[in-house]
């Protein structure tokens, strides 16, 4: 079944690169967007030095893991964050329900601009995190690299989790647009400013409803040795069980839609 899953996946990614023109315009356009969010994260800092006891360099690094991670998601879960609703609404589920295959694979295989996604994530967030590392002075032991590399995967599965779960609710509604754009602004807050200059109610959201905190403030904690982060010392080492949990709990909740899946008529 994986491997039937992986050459699917490459299927799309040539398709993918078939327009050359059009693959390079679109990593342009998007590497660019990548760059302007580090800009505007670096116009406030300059201006009040630093946010929440956190300076640039700090909150660049913080910054670039959530990229990084935003970028694993990209090229492996994307299409839950958009072409699910589609594929409810134009009937191809019925199609992914008879193939020798689980539907949510299938879903995945279905890559659409992945690698300009992935990439244009990938470029200015390597970029920031190697400019920024050397500032934050980070010991990299091999522990630390290793354990980078988990948290930033771990990351990705607690996005795809996320969206896996409220794409579940178009069993019922169809569309899902609403919820979707409430998860996306809360993810893309999370990815900016420490969570701990926002009161109790934005930190508990982000931590126990959308955990989207755990792509990268509290490893952030993790890496620069902070003793004090929210709610716990130990939730700097928890992104790799909240990825579990998360996608256990969607896992689920998707399987329970699922059953409930009459079609969509058309």
């Amino acid at each position: 079944m994986f491997r039937l899953f992986w050459l699917l996946k490459w299927k799309s990614l040539k398709a993918e690169l078939q327009y050359p023109v059009n693959f390079l315009s679109g990593l342009f356009g998007t590497s660019l967007i990548g760059a302007m969010d580090i800009l505007m994260l670096w116009v406030p800092v300059t201006a009040f030095k630093a946010i929440g006891g956190w300076d640039f360099w700090q909150l660049g690094f913080m910054f670039a893991l959530w990229k990084m991670s935003h970028g694993l998601h990209e090229f492996f879960f994307l299409p839950f964050r958009g072409k699910h609703d589609e594929f409810l609404r134009m009937g191809d589920y019925d199609s992914f329900l008879i193939r020798p295959m689980h539907p949510i694979l299938q879903i995945l295989a279905r890559s659409e601009f992945v690698v300009a996604n992935m990439l244009s994530e990938l470029f200015p967030s390597v970029t920031m995190f190697l400019i920024c590392a050397p500032h934050v002075k980070v010991p990299w032991s091999m522990g630390n690299i290793l354990f980078l590399g988990l948290l930033l995967f771990s990351g990705a599965v607690i996005e795809w989790a996320v969206y896996l779960f409220i794409s579940t609710f178009g069993f019922w509604f169809v569309r899902t647009n609403a919820l979707r754009s409430i998860a996306g602004t809360f993810l893309f807050r999370a990815a900016n400013y420490p969570l701990h200059i926002y009161g109790r109610v934005f930190p508990f959201i982000m931590t126990f409803v959308f955990p989207f905190a755990f792509m990268a403030y509290y490893p952030t904690h993790y890496f620069f040795q902070m003793q004090n982060p929210l709610y716990s010392v130990w939730m700097p080492y928890l992104p790799p069980l909240v990825a579990i949990v998360a996608l256990t709990i969607a896992w689920g909740f998707w399987s329970l839609g699922v059953q409930k899946y009459q079609g969509s008529g058309t």
